[in-house]
């Protein structure tokens, strides 16, 4: 059986044409009535969420993401159709539902537990571990009423982050905290893939989709639209509202066509054995793999490729030219592979390949594209800065009077030598 099943499920509101808020108001309508507007937000909806799936759920606004959510995890009833889930369920769909501004940080994480069944032995440990995710120990006796927006909202995820379920529902909330705490999210996620938990994730990232998402589905006024690889998914929805997708199927599509005898048709990034990924851990050895069509000859060109960070600030750059490599004359009707292995020592983060070719001179690029293709780097250790060097500090108890350096001591006299 599937971890969720959705079986022709179909969603309606009745929305008023007028709201009343006052006593007048309402005994008015009661003699012109109210009229209403029907809103079809799911219209025979079939999805089948497999076990150990992490599956994100894409469209407009309106277009039933959320609605299909609450479905699933029953806080709606549907209007026809089943719902079938096998398993435990975890629902972050609105965060820090249920906080009480009047109790403290401690005292909301602990109510807040037991609402979603922390196991009881270890309530205590999973309570501290809630409020450090959340980076807030700092305030764990103040009021909730005294803390800002968005460390309420940390604390809400951090908190239902904890609770033990085979199935997770997650509707927009990657987007809470800054950059730091998203992430540490990201981490959790990448070990909720591990453990082969299954998560449904509703968003507009659609970055998150290609990097997480196993299965994307796409709705459209209510509608599944498409569903499959998240390569194919994505796309369609750009182009079904008006955008140019950077990558599609694998093949570059630029903003602007460029001219030139080179062009890239191909570029990705792989891991030691050869697969093709899009998640690393910081420290891995990856290679950045190019494909280029000649489609001229030319003499010499130069190939090269780019490292960005998410803020598009250039991380690393190398090419043939500045290695002193010589490509020679190429012929209309080649291809040209460029591999380039490399050591991802950076920190936690999404990071960003392009590429460029250009003559020999470096005065004409004939083919350009600043983000290519797109990996996330997890398991570092950094806080600040954007390498990791992997330095550890040691340090030990010093001696009342440590022994100073054998240079300062010897070779050419000075001041201390002269005492």
């Amino acid at each position: 059986m599937p971890a969720i099943e959705l079986c022709g499920v179909h969603k309606t509101f009745q929305l008023p044409h007028e709201v009343h808020t006052t006593l007048t108001e309402r005994v008015l309508s009661g003699f012109r009535g109210t009229t209403y507007e029907r809103f079809e937000a799911l219209r025979g909806v079939d999805l089948v969420v497999d076990h150990g799936a992490f599956v994100g759920v894409i469209g407009g606004n309106g277009s039933g993401k959320s609605t299909m959510l609450k479905i699933m995890s029953g806080l709606l009833p549907p209007d026809a159709g089943e719902v079938h889930v096998d398993g435990s369920m975890s629902a972050l769909l609105e965060l820090g539902l249920g906080f009480s501004a009047e109790l403290t940080v401690r005292e909301n994480v602990e109510l807040y537990a037991a609402v979603l069944g922390y196991p009881r032995k270890e309530a205590k440990r999973r309570v501290d571990e809630a409020i450090h995710f959340a980076g807030i120990e700092r305030f764990r006796d103040a009021k909730l009423k005294n803390l800002s927006t968005g460390m309420r909202a940390r604390l809400g995820f951090a908190t239902a982050l904890q609770a033990e379920s085979d199935i997770l529902l997650l509707d927009e909330i990657l987007a809470v905290g800054d950059a730091d705490f998203q992430l540490k999210c990201l981490e959790v996620f990448e070990e909720f893939k591990r453990q082969r938990r299954t998560i449904v994730l509703v968003t507009h990232d659609l970055g998150q989709v290609q990097n997480f998402c196993d299965k994307a589905v796409l709705l459209e006024r209510g509608r599944i639209v498409a569903a499959g690889d998240p390569a194919v998914v994505i796309p369609r929805y750009l182009e079904s509202v008006g955008q140019v997708p950077t990558m599609l199927g694998g093949m570059l599509k630029r903003h602007r066509e460029q001219e030139g005898p080179i062009r890239c048709v191909r570029l990705w990034v792989e891991d030691e054995s050869g697969c093709e990924i899009t998640r690393a851990r910081s420290g891995d050895r990856l290679v950045v793999v190019a494909l280029y069509e000649v489609l001229a000859d030319d003499d010499e060109p130069v190939l090269g490729f780019a490292l960005h960070a998410e803020d598009d600030s250039i991380v690393y750059s190398n090419n043939t030219h500045w290695q002193g490599a010589r490509t020679g004359r190429v012929r209309a009707g080649q291809f040209i592979e460029t591999r380039i292995p490399l050591v991802a020592a950076l920190r936690n983060g999404r990071y960003f390949v392009g590429y460029g070719v250009a003559n020999e001179a470096l005065t004409v690029f004939y083919d350009e594209v600043d983000r290519a293709a797109t990996f996330v780097i997890h398991g570092s250790r950094v806080h600040h800065g954007v390498v990791d060097l992997q330095a550890q500090v040691e340090y030990r108890i010093a001696d009342d009077s440590p022994a100073q350096p054998a240079t300062v001591a010897e070779g050419r006299p000075g001041r201390r030598g002269r005492r």
